[in-house]
């Protein structure tokens, strides 16, 4: 063994790099606080890694197995875990281009593609009600009545906000629940930061940290991925006015995730996609806000009041994707249409086309 690094900005597991005389390992101790039963954790990911590598995708994740077969390791009280490094490849916390968020678009509905023929019910629930955002709403409200840290008082103007925006919350679960929406495997986290980039061809290679792989919905991974790589700012913005939605990064994901699922999703997913931007980035306003009047237990906190300040942030974007919500829908149309028309998009073309029309 030549070293262990700590790896990565990610604020749920601990992760480090290991690098061998032969090869470098990805190892992360999995949190217990949020991940409460690691082997179905580990379960799901069995089955998602080896389904996309049975299709393929010979540069993905892979879980190295101990010695005696298991997909973990747990080592006094403590879960341990470790995958294959993938080796000329780059992950960002913020996309450089829009060239770039187009392969984050075309990865994450590669994603859906080859996952289409999973059967989603063998995947365990590991955190149940994950984006149900009405529950996420109850979860706010009993830990804004308890207040265990006396920090009610401080979200005041938050509260209000979320309070406001109860009805914004049920859009997705209403209808999920009327079987509208169609049961898939959601990925559940497609922040930036879990794509690798090919370091010479900068294209997307792959999606990694497949903790919260379960039974959901496309929309789920559309809302996330938007909330954070179309946002003009990073999700802990302390300066608000730097923070809005960016329609040319917006449209590039929408070209190249289209592009993948265009053949597949049903008319109410693209229906719904500008809403699951609005509705993923409220539930985060909200999860932060929740972590915070808990006393941060859940989100790795650099500061006192770290998840406050991303709840703020994530409130701030809510606004400004209200705000052009109306454009949106007409950037989804107009590309949804050319892609299905043509089955391939000009980008540049496209931009022109939306933004001067």
């Amino acid at each position: 063994m030549i070293s262990v690094l700590p790896y990565g900005n990610g604020l749920v597991n601990k992760t480090f790099l290991v690098t061998t005389t032969k090869q470098k390992y990805i190892i992360q101790e999995i949190n217990k606080t949020v991940f409460k039963n690691p082997h179905l954790v580990m379960h799901n990911i069995d089955l998602i890694t080896n389904h996309l590598r049975n299709k393929g995708n010979e540069r993905s994740l892979k879980i190295i197995k101990t010695k005696t077969g298991r997909n973990y390791l747990f080592l006094k009280g403590k879960y341990y875990r470790c995958y294959n490094y993938i080796e000329g490849t780059v992950c960002f916390d913020k996309a450089t281009d829009i060239n770039q968020f187009y392969q984050v678009g075309k990865a994450v509905g590669k994603f859906q593609k080859d996952l289409i023929d999973f059967d989603v019910d063998k995947l365990a629930d590991t955190i149940p009600n994950f984006h149900n955002t009405p529950h996420r709403f109850e979860q706010f409200l009993e830990a804004l009545k308890e207040d265990p840290m006396k920090r009610a008082e401080l979200v005041r103007p938050e509260t209000r906000f979320v309070l406001k925006h109860y009805q914004t919350t049920k859009i997705l679960e209403d209808q999920i629940k009327q079987n509208k929406i169609p049961k898939r495997v959601s990925h559940n986290d497609t922040k930036l930061n879990n794509v690798r980039f090919d370091i010479e061809t900068k294209e997307a290679v792959c999606l990694v940290d497949l903790d919260t792989v379960m039974a959901g919905s496309v929309l789920y991974d559309f809302g996330d991925a938007i909330r954070i790589g179309a946002a003009s700012s990073y999700e802990d913005e302390p300066d608000l006015s730097k923070m809005t939605i960016d329609l040319n990064y917006f449209q590039a994901f929408s070209v190249g995730f289209l592009e993948t699922t265009i053949d597949f999703l049903t008319p109410d997913e693209i229906d719904n996609l500008v809403n699951s931007v609005k509705v993923i980035t409220l539930e985060c306003g909200i999860r932060f806000l929740t972590d915070f009047l808990n006393g941060d237990s859940y989100f790795r906190i650099e500061y006192p009041l770290h998840n406050l300040i991303r709840a703020r942030a994530q409130f701030k974007l809510f606004q400004e994707i209200e705000k052009k919500e109306k454009l949106m829908k007409e950037i989804i149309n107009n590309v949804a249409s050319k892609v299905m028309n043509a089955q391939e998009v000009n980008l540049e073309l496209l931009f022109f086309i939306v933004n001067f029309k």
